[in-house]
């Protein structure tokens, strides 16, 4: 494992509460006083915009933001997929811009798909964006930076009726016309200091932005912790929607048939039930895909966890088979995200065990209707929030 993942896994623990001791509690404190310098840099920059010193670019189009207030895993690149089909079935075209996180290619403006063709690699497009382009047919997914500069583009060259901001909370400096935040019921706001000292990337005073607000993953989450998050967020926005959804395993594909694009060659879910499972995965938050896992039947008899956008090696990928056999499973199972990391020298090999993908169909629940009646309000262009 490369040293800054080594690094990235040691601070994730010293923060959540591990690996204490005097030299971690100086680091700690010198973690918060750098809190403090970033909260100081976020309420700057927001009243920078707040009075127009920094302008915000309005595109032609709408614009529609779905990020998180928390680094990590909140099922952010699932619910972009049904959000960008279910207003592409609206009879909307749809674009999704993407940064390209950990991407190799390193231009402006990066066509990942067209809608019809994907243009790009994962390692060139990075994972999500390639998941999003490879999930969503008949969606263009373009990458960069600078979103006022792809915006400018899926407007010119896509005819974009709406864009998916996606992640894009925190990228103020395209101006949008409804802001959707994720709240993941199982991590709910992380450990509440901001970063580095914590997850949180604005103070929670900053959710009053937001018109929508989606808990994910409420089917694993207690009701206790729903109930908080809810009181917290009434406290800081009365006003936005709250939806609920759920991360609904629908299937599992043997890996090989995945990368090839051959989704109707499923294994029912069944079939690894009462069964020993070993899982692997390099996401934000690997609990919850153990739990689905569980949730489906399977015997998780270990898990591998690597840090999130983890590219795989070879001779880790042997290393998780053999494990795989010494505790006797009868298969491996991971996640799409993962998936697009693992060498194609491991997927073509010649493998003792199955290794399965599970596809994973995010279901909007309480607040469904209301959330479906605003996005389409929101798209039409004869409306404006």
């Amino acid at each position: 494992m490369r040293q800054r993942e080594t690094l990235q896994i040691y601070l994730y623990q010293l923060v959540h509460g591990n690996n204490a001791g005097i030299l971690g509690g100086i680091l700690l404190a010198v973690l918060r006083l750098f809190s403090v310098f970033y909260g100081i840099g976020v309420f700057c920059k927001l009243i920078l915009y707040k009075y127009g010193i920094l302008k915000q670019h309005r595109l032609s189009c709408k614009v529609i933001s779905l990020g998180n207030i928390t680094v990590g895993g909140t099922g952010k690149t699932p619910t972009a997929q049904v959000l960008a089909a279910m207003i592409r079935d609206m009879g909307f075209r749809v674009v999704i811009l993407n940064r390209g996180y950990r991407a190799n290619w390193s231009g402006q403006i990066g066509l990942v798909s067209d809608g019809r063709r994907i243009h790009m690699t994962a390692a060139e497009s990075g994972d999500e964006a390639f998941l999003l382009a490879q999930n969503v047919p008949g969606v263009a997914v373009v990458v960069g930076k600078d979103r006022a500069l792809t915006g400018e583009y899926a407007v010119r060259q896509l005819k974009a009726d709406v864009i998916i901001l996606d992640d894009g909370f925190q990228h103020w400096q395209l101006a949008r016309d409804l802001d959707i935040v994720l709240i993941d019921t199982l991590n709910e706001f992380g450990n509440n200091f901001l970063l580095p000292r914590g997850t949180l990337r604005e103070p929670l005073g900053n959710l009053a932005r937001a018109q929508v607000f989606l808990l994910t993953k409420v089917d694993q989450s207690t009701s206790e912790a729903r109930n908080r998050i809810r009181e917290t967020l009434r406290r800081v926005n009365r006003n936005a929607l709250v939806v609920e959804s759920v991360h609904n395993p629908v299937c599992l594909i043997e890996l090989k048939d995945w990368y090839k694009g051959l989704r109707a060659q499923t294994v029912a879910l069944e079939s690894i039930r009462e069964r020993k499972v070993l899982a692997f995965s390099a996401i934000g938050n690997p609990s919850s895909f153990e739990q689905t896992l569980l949730d489906v039947g399977a015997k998780v008899v270990a898990a591998e966890r690597y840090p999130d956008h983890h590219d795989y090696t070879m001779a880790e990928m042997q290393g998780v088979m053999e494990k795989a056999l010494q505790e006797g499973a009868c298969a491996l199972a991971t996640t799409e995200k993962d998936a697009v990391k693992i060498p194609t020298e491991f997927i073509d090999s010649d493998r003792s065990l199955p290794v399965y993908v599970i596809g994973i169909e995010v279901k909007f629940t309480d607040g469904k209707q209301e959330f479906i009646d605003l996005i389409r309000k929101v798209s039409c262009k004869d409306n404006s929030l």
